[in-house]
């Protein structure tokens, strides 16, 4: 051997040395692309570096991204860079899955290069199925142009292991949020399970309860009535017998009030339209408070389905919320009222179909360390002689008793927005 053929043989294996060293480097970088992304990050942001990953690792005209809906279990395109290529990509995907090549490499499960049946200019389809042990997430199309892509077996091999480790990452990431959203729900149905069970407990005590304080306290206002009739009374006595037929009067409005918890269900149900009945409810509303420099309104969605309601225990509940908006606006403001069609809520119902009625003032709001309480009986941010704290307690049994939902978000000095939700008919 001479020496000029040793030289060449050092190169070629000095060559091949730095080869196996970046291969080794692009290994290691890509087992460490699930540290990179954060398990809280959504499918855009892992689709990001995921696309980055690509881009070092071959030349590519165009990528496409298609995750499988998990309703319809169709690939649905998602994301596509450049964003012009979108429209190509989803008919390159369409002549794929007609030819049968498309079921062949998810059935596979790696990843395969395949001449392009939609686009022109000799272009080249590298498919990267995006699959799990126990699920396929989508698909990844990479557009190369034929002469001048180099794709090599070592580059399949690296794009087959991006593609199992962005599967993972995505899976993780999609479990993340299906626990979050199942966490949140429960949350939910823990609150109105415990606001349900405090109803209940109210209703229970009110049954027996009611008759038994009116009675006594209608003899004790009519003896209060008597006295302040006689004549020769003092000014002292005269003041601390309204200050005791004023409380007495509380009282009762106390009882009357608890005693609507035990009649809410029992009420009959007959079809009701909500922008009719709101329509009703304002205009006796704006009579009674006309003076009060509130402006209201409204943008009530036409041709809304009717609801099975008791017309009476809705009108109630508006009142109640009209009322609270006119109280956190003293000097004044704008309540604006929103009727719609709702989309299906799964934390409320999938398979039904809501009216949602809005309301949302701009008075001084609710702080949000009280804001868990406002449902509660007896709870009020009001004075003692404007506020039972019941109000909202027998809003949200009635809602309940409807099927609804009703919820309530407030900023301090920005007002505060109360969103009702009631199945349609």
């Amino acid at each position: 051997m001479t020496t000029d053929d040793s030289e060449k043989d050092i190169a070629v294996l000095e060559k091949g040395y730095q080869a196996v060293l970046e291969f080794i480097d692009q290994m290691e970088e890509i087992s460490q692309l699930q540290d990179r992304v954060d398990i809280t990050g959504n499918i855009n942001q892992i689709w990001n570096i995921f696309l980055n990953e690509i881009r070092n690792s071959i030349r590519m005209e165009a990528c496409a991204l298609f995750m499988v809906d998990e309703q319809t279990h169709e690939f649905v395109l998602k994301n596509a860079s450049p964003s012009s290529m979108g429209i190509a990509s989803q008919s390159e995907l369409e002549h794929q899955i007609e030819c049968g090549m498309f079921s062949w490499i998810i059935r596979r499960r790696k990843p395969a290069l395949v001449p392009s049946l939609a686009l022109k200019n000799n272009k080249t389809i590298i498919m990267l199925p995006l699959v799990t042990a126990k699920r396929t997430l989508g698909m990844v199309l990479v557009v190369t142009g034929i002469e001048e892509s180099a794709i090599t077996q070592e580059n399949m091999k690296l794009l087959a292991m991006l593609a199992k480790q962005c599967s993972l990452v995505m899976e993780n990431s999609l479990l993340y949020d299906r626990l979050k959203k199942d966490h949140e729900s429960l949350q939910r149905a823990q609150k109105q399970i415990l606001q349900a069970e405090k109803l209940a407990s109210i209703g229970r005590l009110t049954t027996g309860a009611s008759h038994e304080i009116l009675n006594p306290l209608n003899i004790l206002s009519g003896y209060i009535q008597l006295l302040a009739m006689k004549e020769g009374l003092d000014e002292r006595s005269t003041r601390y017998l309204a200050i005791m037929s004023e409380q007495a009067e509380r009282i009762s409005r106390i009882v009357n009030g608890l005693y609507q918890f035990s009649q809410t269900s029992g009420a009959s149900m007959d079809r009701v339209h909500v922008n009719a009945l709101i329509r009703k409810v304002f205009q006796l509303f704006e009579h009674e408070h006309r003076y009060d420099h509130i402006r209201n309104v409204m943008d009530l969605q036409e041709d809304l389905p009717a609801i099975d309601g008791n017309a009476d225990s809705l009108t109630q509940v508006m009142f109640t919320l009209l009322s609270n908006a006119r109280d956190a606006m003293p000097r004044g403001g704008e309540l604006y009222i929103s009727t719609r069609k709702a989309l299906p809520d799964a934390s409320i119902g999938a398979d039904t179909e809501w009216v949602e009625i809005q309301f949302r003032d701009t008075g001084h709001g609710i702080p949000e360390d009280v804001i868990d309480k406002i449902f509660d009986p007896f709870f009020t941010t009001k004075t003692l002689k404007n506020g039972t704290g019941l109000g909202l307690s027998i809003s949200y049994g009635i809602i309940q008793n409807h099927g609804g939902a009703i919820q309530v978000k407030s900023k301090v000095n920005e007002g505060t927005t109360v969103t009702i939700r009631l199945p349609c008919s």
